[in-house]
């Protein structure tokens, strides 16, 4: 004859993830060798991954270690233009002259890769070159690096230095900053001219001192 099953049955089975137990007035429903099943376990707050191994036996042994956490990635360079707006994880470097917030980027110009100065404020993005600023529509956003700037001097760079850029002729260029005329902006250290060239005003001009940015001493962005 079929028993009708019991509410704390119905609990148990329709209502994942508890693990199944049943109650104690329908021992009939176990098979004949099989044992009560354990109460299900909840970690604590803060607790353990997993819940304690039985009695008489120790981890490593019984369960296996919890899954490590996950590794930093590398920075990386993401596609954007006027108007798009500026990734969460964009580094930020600088302020301009009116209070916008300035990003790091590089962008393409007559063959060369350049550092850029990004100002989504004013949806613009401008590179120095050849004596001049110019305003680019397509660029490349730095993203995921926890920034460290160093001071150098003459187109020197660290090891370490975020390398920004790469002229036409093979030249590897580098992300620079300087203060001027109350604004902390960005520019292209560019190690062969012994110089770090900042677009401003319509303008290139020149820096011998500057920062680098270089990536920390452990190689990790987050």
């Amino acid at each position: 004859m079929e028993v009708p099953i019991c509410e704390i049955c119905k609990r148990n089975l329709l209502y994942p993830p508890h693990q199944r137990s049943i109650c104690p007035y329908h021992p009939h429903l176990f098979p004949p060798s099989a044992p009560a099943a354990p109460p299900p376990y909840y970690p604590p707050a803060g607790g353990n991954y997993y819940p304690p191994p039985p009695a008489g036996t120790s981890y490593p042994g019984y369960y296996p270690p919890p899954p490590p956490e996950a590794p930093y990635s590398a920075h990386s360079w993401v596609d954007s233009s006027i108007g798009r707006g500026i990734p969460s994880t964009a580094v930020r470097a600088g302020t301009d002259i009116d209070g916008h917030a300035i990003y790091i980027g590089k962008a393409y110009h007559e063959g060369d890769t350049l550092p850029a100065k990004i100002v989504p404020g004013r949806n613009a993005c401008y590179i120095a070159y050849n004596g001049k600023e110019h305003l680019k529509t397509s660029y490349q956003v730095l993203c995921n690096l926890r920034p460290e700037w160093t001071s150098d001097s003459n187109g020197r760079v660290p090891s370490n230095a975020v390398v920004g850029g790469r002229t036409k002729q093979g030249e590897t260029l580098y992300i620079g900053r300087v203060f001027h005329q109350g604004s902390l902006t960005i520019g292209k250290i560019h190690p062969s001219h012994g110089t770090c060239y900042i677009s401003f005003g319509g303008a290139e001009i020149s820096y011998k001192n500057y920062e680098v940015l270089i990536s920390d001493r452990r190689g990790k962005c987050f």
